[in-house]
């Protein structure tokens, strides 16, 4: 294995100013204003984060490279009468992001992206007590567990993999910290109560993507067991070629899910699990995909280091030969982090640069968390990929070791180091030799 190499230091010129408004923020972030039923409130959250990787895939740019994002929106509500439970709301905000050094280790930033603009730009009125909500404009959606929908969050930029799609949308392709789509109309009832539905309608600007637009429909029903929600997606448009043209059979597909989460009433039990089919479409070829998984957990609260083990099972269908109407590989749409890492950016070096991503595999992962004290946990994650049918050859295995550290109530650092072993022969050819591959990362989280 090569020698670690420092990561180079953040330029000066753009940390110091970053970090002189964070400090600016925490002293004015919260409730601003509150009188006579108006009420004006800060967000803000940003990123810092260093990343080495001993291998590049895809021809990527370098292996020693910084991430960074800025972002704030401003709220507002209006509180019309206690009696009637009428209210109007809406934020307005921006990011500024960059990527630093050489570029990530995937080839998909060069390194010298620098990006400001709005991010969030939304309103809406809750009425009933806020049994009806009603919101439109440019904000985050997330759809369940974030299985199918977390938000429109991949941000490439003009590293050499892409450089030639028009993807850029920025960098800071591993924070992914752009979650709001570029258009939106949500309509929520009774989203605190024992059932609960939604109605939406999303639109995406991102080239990734090719600027996709869909309808959906989401049924929940949650107790104290836990959750059972099921929705069908219609994906109503796709710019067809558009950025690296790899969802020209999305207009027309129907998506149906089927999803669970909860403990069934038992302290200290977790259990997980969501199936999606995807059918049809407007081409020639029709869509006919499925995903995935189960998931299952244990925490021995009275156990020194309080320790949770969890192990999760997923799969996603890949296309058959000799089966020329029908394309059966899944279609992961528009997936994110959302309970932390591991879902759904499965494996930190595998998901992000080495090429097994959700589709034409399957993914096993074993975690086990230890909690030395209520500020922090310490996480250790084994996974296995293999390929499903006539996919790539994108088998492999990977160990992450990373902590939680809650410094304070405002920032949260997140190290980590990943060992990536590629098996298969199209993840060796990425790599460019079958060796385990090292990767460091280091995340500075600021909330206020």
């Amino acid at each position: 294995m090569k020698p670690f190499r420092k990561p180079p230091s953040w330029p000066r010129y753009w940390l110091l100013p970053l970090l002189s408004g964070l400090a600016t923020a925490q002293a004015i972030a919260g409730t601003l204003h509150e009188k006579d039923g108006v009420s004006i409130g800060l967000e803000v959250e940003s990123m810092l984060g260093i990343f080495h990787s001993e291998e590049k895939y895809a021809d990527g740019a370098g292996k020693n490279w910084q991430e960074g994002y800025f972002k704030a929106t401003l709220t507002g509500e209006r509180t019309f009468s206690s009696a009637s439970g009428f209210r109007l709301y809406g934020g307005l905000g921006g990011i500024a992001l960059a990527t630093f050094g050489d570029g990530d280790a995937g080839g998909y930033t060069k390194g010298d992206e620098r990006r400001a603009k709005l991010e969030n730009a939304y309103a809406g009125f809750k009425a009933g007590g806020g049994f009806i909500d009603f919101s439109l404009g440019r904000q985050k959606f997330q759809l369940g567990d974030g299985f199918l929908i977390a938000g429109d969050a991949i941000s490439l930029g003009n590293g050499p993999l892409v450089a030639e799609a028009k993807v850029n949308r920025g960098g800071a392709y591993y924070l992914a910290a752009q979650k709001s789509f570029d258009k939106t109309a949500v309509l929520r009832i009774n989203p605190e109560g024992q059932w609960r539905g939604s109605l939406f309608w999303l639109k995406s600007d991102v080239a990734y993507q090719q600027e996709t637009e869909l309808a959906g429909i989401d049924l929940e029903h949650v107790d104290k067991r836990g959750t059972l929600g099921v929705s069908v997606l219609d994906i109503l448009d796709v710019k067809k070629d558009s950025g690296l043209g790899l969802w020209n059979k999305r207009k027309g597909m129907k998506v149906y899910s089927l999803r669970g989460q909860g403990g069934l009433g038992v302290e200290n039990l977790f259990l997980s699990f969501e199936y999606v089919a995807e059918r049809g479409g407007d081409t020639a070829v029709k869509n006919h995909g499925e995903g995935w998984y189960i998931e299952g957990g244990w925490t021995f609260a009275n156990a020194p280091l309080a320790p949770t083990i969890n192990y999760r099972h997923a799969y996603f269908s890949a296309d058959k030969p000799r089966t020329g109407e029908r394309d059966e590989s899944f279609d992961p749409l528009f997936f994110g982090l959302t309970r932390g890492l591991g879902t759904w950016f499965q494996g930190e070096v595998a998901a992000n640069y080495a090429g097994p991503v959700n589709s034409g595999n399957t993914v096993d992962r074993l975690e086990l968390t230890l909690n030395p004290s209520k500020d922090l946990s310490v996480t250790l994650q084994a996974w296995k990929f293999r390929r499903v049918g006539h996919a790539p050859r994108l088998d492999g295995r990977e160990i992450d070791l990373f902590a939680w550290w809650q410094l304070n109530e405002y920032i949260t650092i997140v190290p980590l180091i990943g060992f990536y072993k590629p098996e298969g022969r199209d993840a060796k050819a990425a790599q460019g030799n079958g060796n385990t591959n090292m990767y460091a990362q280091g995340i500075v989280m600021f909330n206020f």
